[in-house]
């Protein structure tokens, strides 16, 4: 396919009345590419065009009663364009001069403007790539996939991933403490995210909130995701889909600026850079400054992704891009817990000391290029490295005493805790016909290596806290027989078969397997004694999906998935043997549908989700208290999932979803036997929705809001203390002016309207650690767009 800046949108729709014929119009000025929408959607004609090239130009009105080319001629008025009928009920659109026929750009079916432009406001996305690594409608993915587009998290003002998420069913904030970002998917948590289906440990990286200002879409995978990406948690993959090259210039500049003195300037470019746009560049960039509600607490950090792309034919193009972020972040652990609730303390307590801090340096790098070796069959090829130097202090709470008030802590740090990560994959994918059934086939390998080292510093003598009463003034002093010296290593390779067929009525059958060999070698070194762990694992997972599609808006489907994770660290066998990895299967079955021509959808999922090989204490209570294990646990989340997202009419955009998930422990050598997960509330939803005016006196202005609902929670495996449920609702309003060529937005946001309080996770495995909840907070911004 040509350079998407050359691909043109289709639009189809039913036939309509007789061209001559006049219709009741109403179609507001606006950009071009949506006006010449709205009339294919009020007349019924066909309008092929390029919606990339005349994204930046205005529309007049269009209101009365006429005939489809009176319309054309006004919309197209004022502009470089003008029509011609191709056929009965079809126009084509293009610049003065006519072009030659023969000259005509690859046409792009879709129904859509592209998801991907710079300018898009659409809150739905056709097609993925995370869930098959081949670019499949979601209609015809049998598998829960869901998207945060850009356009969302613009009009939320999100700059981070928990508020983004916020928006995709079954997912809630993790385990995440001391600068890491963690994430509950469908009742189990993950500690890693990918990009560009690139896996990264954020768990072990402590560099803070993960910059969102390059990322065009947040994809998230539902259930096992090993077959394609290795070793994960069976909850499902969270993939950042960053900002691609576009050839038509583009340039934004936008100032946030809110609450408890943030300050955020975000940069994106993008454009050609040579005559003929076979060398296209585009260029984030990111700089924030933020305090907090929360004594002693303060962040900032720069970012900068430059990106690079070369098409070196229509067959080859190869991308190199970089991401560089350098910042400071302070270590918060929160709240205890007081009988079975959060302590009853003032939101900005602060049970740390004021020189809990961290600094940290991160860059990832690397190139992915891909060659079609004909109209069938094609190569790609992806290479990334990264890497997080790391440094920090913290005062972390150990346990509260049994006056309920008095809270023990101990100082730690780590000392060049440094990650370095190399992985690299290769995948072959080919179309091809048997007896008239058509396959979509993907062969491929992957290679991960990973490494850990580092020096954390501790001293348990560390001054206890008086939580009602606080005097702080404790000092960072090292106890040098506690230290721990640790590195690990890891190193996975996989490879991988998937078969995407597409049989008679409408049925899709996609079915793969995976090979994984994995090796984790770790030497930790603690109070002079070093112990060795070397764990070598191998296994065969399958997947298989159905899909039925009896009409084009309305999907049924199901799925059988196996996972292969990783073994838990912290845990051995008798004589300190090392663990097998943990294994999970999933059952799903659900129903997708598109209305108003694929600008709404919604998905429906059940799904029974099992995990086995958890590590638990051994049943032997002198064992157990040596430290030993035994893989006995097994945990069980099923659930409904309900998910919405698009356009309900002209201009009123909305994404919603409902999550129901019962959690059980149904395998456990002690009391935690039949208790939910931690951070896994049984009930939750969120809904968000905006309204752009069409009508030519409010042109430009758009209000929207939305809230966040969340059931009770159980803070810790034990189930003995429950974060209460909550509401956190918000709202947002933008005008948006034309200024010569450029586009002003001013936007403002109140997050967390009547300043609810509330606990959004928990450390997860004690009483301590419990996540506070922003308070109401004011957001607002400018923003220049050319």
């Amino acid at each position: 396919m040509n350079n998407v800046s050359r691909a043109l949108v289709f639009y189809f729709l039913l036939a309509g009345p007789a061209l001559a014929q006049s219709t009741a119009l109403n179609i507001p000025a606006q950009n071009l590419p949506d006006a010449l929408y709205s009339l294919s959607s009020q007349t019924g004609v066909q309008l092929l065009f390029d919606a990339e090239d005349m994204k930046n130009l205005q529309s007049r009105s269009v209101k009365g009663s006429m005939n489809s080319e009176m319309a054309l001629d006004r919309l197209l008025a004022d502009t470089p364009y003008t029509y011609e009928a191709s056929s009965t009920n079809t126009y084509v659109i293009k610049t003065a001069p006519a072009e030659k026929p023969h000259l005509m750009p690859e046409v792009k079916v879709t129904g859509v403007i592209d998801p991907d432009s710079p300018y898009s406001t659409r809150y739905n996305v056709p097609s993925t790539t995370t869930a098959t690594k081949t670019n499949t409608p979601i209609m015809e993915t049998p598998m829960g996939i869901q998207v945060v587009p850009k356009s969302v998290l613009n009009d939320q003002q999100a700059i981070t991933l928990e508020q983004s998420l916020n928006n995709i069913s079954g997912v809630f904030p993790g385990l995440g403490f001391n600068g890491v970002e963690t994430f509950n998917i469908r009742g189990f948590d993950t500690f890693d995210y990918y990009r560009n289906g690139v896996r990264f440990q954020s768990a072990l990286t402590q560099t803070g909130n993960r910059e969102i200002a390059n990322l065009e879409r947040i994809e998230v995978l539902k259930g096992p995701a090993s077959i394609l990406f290795g070793r994960i948690e069976p909850g499902g993959m969270i993939n950042l889909v960053p900002k691609a090259p576009q050839a038509k210039s583009y340039y934004s500049l936008q100032q946030q600026f809110g609450s408890y003195n943030l300050y955020r300037t975000t940069l994106d470019a993008t454009g050609g850079l040579n005559q003929d746009d076979s060398l296209l560049y585009r260029l984030n960039f990111a700089y924030e400054d933020k305090g907090s509600f929360r004594q002693f607490v303060d962040n900032h950090h720069f970012f900068v992704a430059p990106v690079i792309q070369w098409q070196i034919s229509n067959r080859t193009q190869i991308t190199a891009e970089m991401e560089y972020k350098t910042g400071k972040f302070t270590p918060d652990y929160g709240f205890p817990a007081i009988g079975n609730r959060p302590a009853n303390l003032p939101i900005n307590r602060n049970l740390g000391e004021s020189f809990s801090k961290g600094n940290y340096d991160e860059i990832t790098a690397g190139f992915h290029w891909s060659h079609a070796l004909n109209d069938n069959w094609e190569i790609k090829h992806r290479f990334y490295l990264q890497r997080t130097d790391e440094e920090d202090n913290a005062v972390i709470p150990s346990g509260l005493r049994v006056d309920n008030r008095t809270l023990d802590r101990f100082f730690a740090g780590f000392r060049n805790n440094d990650v370095e990560t190399y992985t690299t994959n290769v995948d072959i994918t080919g179309n091809f016909e048997t007896f008239g059934i058509q396959h979509t086939v993907l062969m491929g390998g992957d290679y991960y290596n990973f490494k850990n080292s580092g020096l954390l510093i501790d001293n348990f003598n560390f001054p206890s806290i008086d939580i009602f009463n606080p005097i702080h003034g404790g000092t960072a002093v090292r106890d040098p027989l506690d230290d721990f010296l640790f590195q690990t290593r890891e190193d996975w390779f996989g490879l991988y078969f998937q078969d995407q067929i597409k049989l008679p009525y409408n049925v899709h059958i996609l079915a793969g397997f995976r090979y994984d060999n994995a090796r984790i070698e770790a030497d930790n070194t603690f109070g002079g004694v070093t112990t060795f762990l070397d764990s070598k694992q191998d296994r065969i997972s399958p997947r298989v999906g159905v899909l039925w599609q009896p009409i084009r808006f309305v999907s049924f489907y199901g799925n059988y998935v196996e996972n292969f994770g990783a073994p838990n660290l912290f845990a051995t066998g008798i004589n300190g043997q090392s663990l097998r990895a943990e294994t999970a299967q999933q059952w799903e079955a659900g129903i997708k549908t598109e209305f108003f021509d694929g600008r709404l959808s919604t998905t429906a999922a059940w799904f029974q989700l099992t995990k086995q090989n958890m590590a638990v204490g051994h049943p032997d209570p002198q064992l157990a208290a040596q430290g030993f294990s035994v893989l006995t646990g097994e945990a069980r989340n099923e659930g409904v999932e309900l998910d919405i997202n698009g356009e309900l009419l002209p201009g009123w955009n909305v994404i919603a979803n409902y999550a129901y998930i019962d959690s059980d422990i149904t395998r456990a050598n002690d009391a935690t036997l039949g208790n939910r997960f931690p951070n896994v509330p049984k009930h939750a939803g969120n809904i968000w929705s905006t309204y752009a005016f069409q009508n030519e006196s409010l042109r430009g202005l758009k209000i929207g809001g939305g809230v966040t609902l969340r059931g009770k929670r159980e803070g810790n495996l034990d189930n003995d203390f429950q974060m209460p449920g909550y509401a956190v609702f918000n709202l947002m309003t933008s005008y948006a002016i034309k200024l010569g060529k450029a586009r002003v937005t001013a936007q403002f946001n109140v997050n967390n309207l009547f300043d609810k309080e509330y606990f959004p996770s928990s450390g997860g495995f004690n009483r301590m650690r419990i996540t506070v909840g922003t308070p109401r907070v004011f957001l607002g911004s400018i923003r220049i767009e050319y």
